[in-house]
């Protein structure tokens, strides 16, 4: 026995509304951030994937901000607001920035957790992933790992998981079930469609 991905293709339902919903959010706080990092020279700013949380400015290749404000994070190569000095009246400014959660936040609205175990097994932890094409596209992906388990032995578990008597991590991922605005597919269908959507729109046309 071992784990394995089931595949869901997604265009409708309230998950759809609240990924375009965070897109919206991330957008115009990435526009404040452009903002702010053209006051002082930056060429593009960051933030963390998971958290939305400000990372640091990249600045135009070949030129340097003002070493007196900000210091360089070697590992990312992204510099931030020194926490001392002239630097230090820039992190207010940041803070009060909004942080928006990704949009694989979104598959909290079907049970789902990105970034978190949903399933172990040989030591080993597997998590939900979202991915996908925002509007006008509006096509989205959702793995999620699986296990094939006894059904009896499912149904078992969920009767004494409702009289308080057990909990495992394992059985309650699997006894998630698909919405019903969900279409489960294949692999291959989903890297096929990815593939093709992902084509520039005038490699789609034929003479």
């Amino acid at each position: 026995m071992s784990v394995y991905k089931r595949y869901f293709r997604i265009t409708e339902g309230p998950m759809v509304d609240e990924i375009a919903r965070l897109q919206d959010l991330r957008s115009d706080t990435a526009d404040a951030f452009r903002v702010l990092g053209d006051q002082y020279g930056a060429e593009d700013v960051f933030t963390w994937p998971r958290t939305g949380a400000f990372a640091g400015f990249k600045f135009p290749k070949g030129s340097k901000p003002d070493e007196k404000l900000f210091r360089l994070m070697k590992k990312e190569r992204l510099w931030i607001p020194r926490k001392t000095g002239a630097g230090k009246a820039i992190w207010p400014i940041i803070e009060r920035l909004p942080q928006v959660a990704p949009v694989e936040n979104a598959l909290h609205l079907v049970g789902l957790t990105p970034n978190v175990p949903s399933l172990v097994h040989h030591g080993r932890w597997y998590s939900p992933q979202l991915w996908g094409f925002g509007s006008p596209i509006n096509v989205w992906f959702v793995s999620v790992p699986w296990l094939d388990v006894d059904p009896a032995e499912l149904a078992q578990y969920q009767i004494d998981r409702a009289a308080g008597t057990h909990y495992d991590g394992n059985f309650e991922h699997l006894s998630w079930s698909m919405p019903k605005d969900w279409f489960e597919v294949k692999e291959w269908q989903v890297l096929k469609e990815s593939e093709e959507l992902s084509k520039p729109a005038g490699d789609n046309l034929r003479e």
